[in-house]
């Protein structure tokens, strides 16, 4: 079997296999060698390994590479005329594995009704073939080593090199020794040894379910697309898919569920413009399995953030030119392709552009003595992005707004006071005051003053400690706006730690948050459908405790994250994402047990939503925490609510019962605890030399499901004193013991 894999050229063969040489035709095709061609053989072993990386690929040929002949071959192994190495067992098998054909050289020809081996004279045996020590016969050199005793003394089995000591401590060793595996491989449904061992004696708990073939596709909206192929011998109805993301340069894995088993999923929530490692695992009911093959992927781009800093002023030696520079985003979120510019003279409602590649321009034939408005945009694949902050000129000849003076008067951990003026006689209306602070690379948040008057002293309060803050501010003037000023501080004190988030979902429309972090301040919980809706408009609330339940849409994506909002503006955490839970992927409500007894337990719940249409399928699973197995039960009912007496439990049974829809939903769970049996009587202990007999009767003899496997025996402080004081050999310490069954009397020692 293992012949046939090597000699078939449509199979998956690993690196550490050896491969028959295969030739490669004028068509790009792969044709496997026939018996005694005479065609030349193009390719080494190495370049067959390559599979297209060989003697063609693609419209032009690769020339062979040329290695140094290895002085000597492996034992087990033929040395070629030309130097090279071939196995034993490739000698004299109909096929030309040496290039030069040396391997079928000098090969016995079979006799009819002749054996394998023949009978020789000392010495008479060819370089091909090897010689037993008694009775002389030749058997060809292939036979040697094999694991067959082909000489009757055996000698063709001596001396043979040992098998493999490799050692695979964190995963499989193959059968042969050639190669160790990952863990994760072992009973995945593909072949991953050359000998086919990891795909053997797969059972329930070996095996391992990896999805295949697993390809993306993106959108122009931004979605990126998944589709996968389903793993061999997987269960539909009781399996359902991860998906696992994390940015390159990443360590931790973000999880998607899908709540379902179909072969495709989409990602809503990915940042523009990055690239990710996604990767799918499988779950059936409580058991993941885990895979270490992921893709990487793009991300498409997105809308750009605003330009920043947009500055106007008019050109000194031409009239009806005004001057325009600004700086570009801070988050592109893409590459940006070009900037749109548009301005409006005052009282029009229709705005005229301009495009450029640059991050200035000049916008000319304007009106003389007229105010206009500028605004820019950046533009990437996706389109055109956010708008600035419009800024407002008037085209004066000889006028020149100066921009205002910033000056910080002082600071605290939570606060920053400074100062405005103009150095001009330029008639001043208010000021238009932006601070700008960064806590993460995925956003520049902003807050924005609108001052009036012409002097002016703010203090901005609901800073955060030890954080950099960059102050611009520009004025409004009867001219129009002026150029902007720029100042930068660092509050005092120590930052505050970002709180740490956990989401869930728990029905269709239900979010469940929870999170660490500072007592005695306000948090915001700020969720959206995607990334870039999150950090430019998205939903939040507000609460003083450390968790929450949010209303959402159902059949959604969503990103979460918290953070302080008063009484300073805190980091915020990392988003968690949630996909909401269809409705046939509900958990089970409300469980309980309605009553236990020795030996059954009266369980009950209601459906994952009111008034089932259809029959609905639930997995009951209990797990024996003290015998370590588990059982599954299947119960099928349309009401909405369900009562099920689970039978054949053992008196002082400790249980965990978990419950819910047979098409993996999500689960409710509960810890039951059988009636106990009562203690048996007359317990009589009797010294006897070196040891202590104890008798007791039986339950069994009252008790129809006594289980006499369960009887342990616990030695109370009395009973170990008179243990000592009888000088036992080996005085009990509360060990198990397993009576005799059918006796109405015990006895241990």
């Amino acid at each position: 079997m293992a012949l046939e894999q090597l000699r078939n050229p449509g199979l998956f063969l690993p690196a550490q296999a050896f491969l028959k040489p295969l030739i490669f035709t004028p068509n790009l095709s792969l044709q496997p060698r026939t018996p005694s061609s005479t065609a030349p053989v193009t390719s080494s072993a190495s370049s067959a390994r390559m599979g297209c990386a060989s003697a063609w690929c693609g419209s032009s040929p690769v020339h062979p590479i040329t290695t140094l002949i290895p002085p000597t071959c492996l034992p087990n192994h033929f040395r070629c005329n030309s130097g090279a190495c071939i196995m034993n067992s490739w000698v004299c098998d109909g096929y030309k594995d040496c290039s030069d054909g040396s391997d079928e050289e000098a090969c016995p020809t079979p006799r009819p009704n002749a054996t394998a081996t023949s009978p020789a004279l000392p010495g008479r045996c060819s370089r091909f073939e090897f010689e037993c020590q008694q009775l002389h016969k030749c058997i060809p050199n292939w036979k040697r080593c094999d694991g067959v005793r082909d000489c009757q003394d055996g000698t063709d089995e001596r001396s043979c090199p040992t098998p493999s000591s490799l050692s695979c401590p964190n995963g499989f060793r193959c059968e042969d020794g050639e190669a160790c595996i990952l863990l994760p491989e072992r009973c995945d449904g593909y072949l991953d040894c050359s000998d086919s061992s990891d795909e053997r004696n797969c059972t329930d708990d070996t095996i391992v379910y990896k999805v295949q073939n697993l390809q993306w596709t993106a959108d122009f909206s931004g979605d990126v697309t998944l589709t996968w192929a389903r793993p061999k011998r997987m269960s539909s109805s009781s399996c359902v898919y991860n998906i696992y993301y994390r940015m390159v340069g990443e360590s931790i894995w973000k999880v998607l569920e899908t709540h379902s088993n179909k072969t495709n999923g989409v990602l809503k929530v990915l940042k523009p413009d990055c690239s990710y490692q996604v990767k799918v695992q499988v779950q059936c009911l409580s058991r993941v399995y885990n895979t270490n093959d992921f893709i990487t992927l793009r991300a498409p781009e997105g809308l750009p953030d605003a330009p920043l800093n947009l500055q106007l002023s008019l050109k000194r030696e031409a009239e009806g030119v005004v001057l325009g520079w600004w700086s570009p985003p801070v988050n592109a979120h893409g590459l940006i392709r070009e900037f749109i510019v548009e301005y409006s003279s005052s009282g029009s409602k229709e705005w005229s552009s301009l495009r450029t590649t640059k991050n200035y321009t000049e916008i000319k034939n304007l009106q003389v003595n007229t105010l206009y408005t500028v605004r820019v945009a950046a533009v990437t694949s996706r389109g055109v992005g956010n708008w600035s902050e419009s800024k407002s000129i008037t085209t004066v000849k000889g006028k020149v707004i100066p921009p205002p003076v910033i000056h910080i008067e002082s600071y605290t951990e939570d606060s920053v006071s400074f100062s405005l003026k103009m150095t001009t006689n330029i008639k001043v209306s208010g000021y238009v005051v932006n601070i700008y602070w960064t806590f993460d690379s995925h956003r520049q948040e902003q807050r924005t003053l609108v001052i009036e008057g012409e002097k002016s002293i703010q203090k901005v309060a609901n800073l955060t400690a030890h954080t950099p803050y960059e102050i611009s501010a520009w004025a409004k003037t009867e001219l129009g706006d002026s150029p902007l000023s720029f100042v930068h501080v660092v509050t005092s004190g120590t930052r505050p730690v970002s709180p740490s988030l956990k989401a869930k979902a728990i029905n269709q429309t239900a979010v469940e948050c929870s999170w660490t972090g500072p007592r005695n301040v306000i948090y915001g919980i700020f969720y959206a459908t995607s990334f870039l809706e999150l950090y430019r408009s998205p939903h939040n609330s507000t609460t003083s405790a450390h968790n929450a339940t949010v209303l959402v849409q159902r059949d959604e994506q969503y990103l979460f994250l918290v953070r302080v909002v008063s009484p300073y503006q805190g980091p915020p955490s990392d988003s968690v994402v949630v996909k909401m839970i269809p409705d046939n992927r509900l958990p089970p409500r409300h469980l309980h047990a309605v009553r236990t007894g020795k030996t059954f337990a009266v369980i009950k719940w209601e459906s994952p939503y009111d008034s089932p249409d259809q029959d609905m399928l639930y997995a009951v699973a209990v797990k024996d925490l003290v015998r370590k197995t588990d059982k599954i039960y299947k119960v099928k009912s349309r009401n909405s609510t369900v009562e099920y007496t689970i039978k054949k439990l053992e008196p002082g049974g400790k249980y965990h019962v978990i419950v819910q829809l047979g098409n993996m939903s999500k689960e409710s769970s509960m810890k039951i605890n059988t009636v106990p049996l009562s203690a048996p009587d007359a317990l009589k202990i009797i010294t006897e030399n070196d040891h202590i007999l104890l008798f007791w009767k039986s339950l069994a003899l009252k008790e129809s499901n006594f289980n006499e496997s369960r009887v342990s025996l616990a030695v109370p402080p009395a009973l170990q004193k008179i243990l000592e004081q009888s000088q036992c050999k080996a005085p009990f310490t509360g060990s198990e013991i397993h009576p005799v069954l059918g006796e109405p009397s015990r006895r241990a020692h």
